[in-house]
């Protein structure tokens, strides 16, 4: 119970990322600025957790300049730039049901990187979570609330996503999942630090007002950091299929947000879309989770020994 509360937790604080984006946008900080900002207060409490816990983990790998790991850290800087400049276009729920098809998108990678044959409950919640997106899109377009630059970029965080999982399933954080976290941060902020400069955005920063600086310290902390630490901690208490149905509350809680804080009303079509792509999630969770618990009792007789390699099916 403890654990599921905790993604809930999570999923309750991720929520509140789009009203806040918008209230850094009213201060005149830019998408730029803020994940700049973002990313160089996570890098630095993390260094301070691998100094204090996992020193080891400060020196990256050889497998850290692999070009998936590359990908990965381009995925996460992918994903907060897409989300927020969709937040800004488009309504906060729109933005989430387009973002939240990413576990698919993870789906159809783990096929081409692990030439995993798709089951049958895979292609359903693909489909399902395709149509998902479709209704909601299509209602936001009939109802004329829908922004091209928007769409475009709730698909390319949801793509930038996919790609930041893949490495952290097929990359450097199957082996080493705090390091890879570590090293992807510090990678991304790097990444950051130069389009700033290209796009001359640092003087901008020395404007930002107090209340500016009081909303980037909790877009760091609050949707940041403390909810990916709330979701090792469930992790830690309830299995991986669990957490990630309890943190799929971040769309609704998106939506709740904000009506809360900026008086929007998510659209009818962005909520009947957005139900069929959590049903999709869960149809995936429930699938793998289950897959799990098959290949447990395949590998023990009835009499709770192990089976023989040769007795054992594959």
């Amino acid at each position: 119970m403890v654990g599921v509360l905790l993604g809930v937790t999570a999923a309750l604080l991720w929520g509140t990322a789009g009203p806040f984006m918008r209230m850094a946008d009213s201060c005149g900080i830019t998408v730029l600025q803020v994940n700049l900002v973002r990313f160089i207060i996570s890098s630095v409490v993390l260094l301070v957790v691998a100094v204090l816990f996992h020193p080891e983990a400060i020196s990256p790998s050889r497998r850290e300049r692999s070009l998936l790991f590359v990908l990965g850290a381009s995925g996460m800087i992918m994903s907060a730039l897409g989300l927020n400049v969709a937040f800004l276009h488009i309504s906060v729920g729109l933005a989430m049901v387009i973002y939240y098809s990413a576990p698919c998108l993870v789906m159809a990678g783990s096929w081409f990187l692990g030439r995993d044959r798709p089951t049958r409950w895979q292609v359903s919640a693909f489909c399902m979570a395709i149509a998902g997106v479709w209704i909601a899109v299509g209602g936001a377009r009939a109802m004329g609330t829908l922004d091209m630059v928007g769409l475009a970029g709730a698909l390319t965080g949801a793509i930038g996503y996919a790609l930041y999982i893949l490495n952290g399933h097929y990359g450097t954080g199957k082996t080493a999942p705090f390091r890879s976290f570590l090293q992807t941060y510090l990678l991304a902020t790097v990444m950051l630090f130069v389009m700033t400069f290209l796009r001359k955005e640092f003087t901008g920063l020395t404007g930002i007002p107090f209340r500016g600086w009081l909303v980037l310290g909790y877009l760091a902390l609050g949707t940041s950091l403390i909810p990916f630490g709330l979701l090792a901690l469930s992790l830690g208490r309830v299995s991986g299929s669990v957490a990630s149905i309890s943190t799929m509350g971040e769309v609704p809680f998106s939506m709740m947000w904000a009506w809360v804080i900026c008086s929007e009303i998510p659209e009818k079509a962005a909520i009947a879309g957005g139900t069929l792509v959590i049903l999709a999630i869960a149809t995936l969770s429930l699938e793998r989770s289950e897959r799990v618990i098959q290949r447990k009792r395949e590998s023990q007789t009835p009499t709770g020994k192990k089976t023989p390699g040769y007795l054992r099916k594959e």
